[in-house]
């Protein structure tokens, strides 16, 4: 389990909670809308808002100066520069609080993303497997198949049909991989190949789930209705608010 993974088991309990009484594209408005509430107020009061409204009121006087200068290139220099240090001091006063906020917003995209991204293709459904390098066959092993656990494997064999990997889908991640530094903030929920494997990678085309009956295929996964709901909320709060 990574760092970001720490609050999944929550998330997925306050999920199981709103199941009973939702379906899954309104607990995604719910939570695009949560998402949206946290990070602005986080931002609200992370930043030096004071400061952020004067840095806008200043960058936009020194911007019409440079547009009514009339002289020579060389005399604007020092408005320029004032326009330059200004709009970067400003990048530094909002910068540094909206990457703070955006933490919590990381940590739920990482849990949404295994939540709600993919599922196990349902029994005899052909699946595309493709392994890093490609020389190796890889093959998809239903649960029922294997004298016991529950989760399928991917097995992939060499030219001679020796097995090389068998790595467990503890959960629908359509690509397994050797454990990387940056797992330790970000793991991989279906596990990791073997350090001294041959094979580097398994990429599997899972199905994606539909959260929404209609509409195109790109329309009915999570990211759509979550982002939906995340913006409208962040929009309505900065203005509510009059978050700079």
């Amino acid at each position: 389990m990574g760092v970001f993974d720490v609050p999944a088991p929550l998330f997925g309990w306050l999920d199981g909670l709103a199941a009973v009484a939702l379906p899954s594209w309104l607990r995604l408005v719910l939570w695009g809308g949560v998402a949206g509430l946290v990070s602005m107020v986080l931002y609200r009061q992370l930043s030096a808002q004071e400061r952020i409204s004067a840095g806008k009121r200043k960058l936009s006087q020194t911007q019409h100066r440079l547009n009514a200068f009339d002289g020579e290139l060389k005399e604007a220099w020092p408005l320029m520069r004032e326009m330059l240090l200004t709009a970067l001091r400003q990048v530094a006063r909002v910068g540094w609080p909206a990457i703070l906020a955006s933490v919590p917003l990381l940590i739920l995209l990482n849990w949404l993303s295994t939540e709600y991204g993919h599922a196990y293709p349902s029994a005899g459904m052909p699946l595309q497997i493709r392994t890093v390098p490609e020389q190796f066959k890889a093959s998809w092993i239903e649960p029922n198949e294997l004298r016991t656990g529950k989760y399928p494997h991917i097995v992939v064999v060499d030219g001679d049909n020796r097995i090389v990997a068998d790595a467990r889908l503890d959960a629908p991640v359509p690509v397994i991989h050797k454990r990387r530094w940056w797992n330790s903030l970000i793991a991989n929920p279906a596990g990791y190949l073997p350090d001294d494997a041959p094979v580097e990678r398994i990429q599997a085309r899972l199905p994606r789930q539909q959260h929404l009956s209609f509409g195109p295929n790109w329309m009915r996964g999570w990211e759509i209705i979550f982002f939906a709901a995340l913006l409208v909320v962040s929009i309505v709060l900065k203005t509510k608010l009059k978050i700079a």
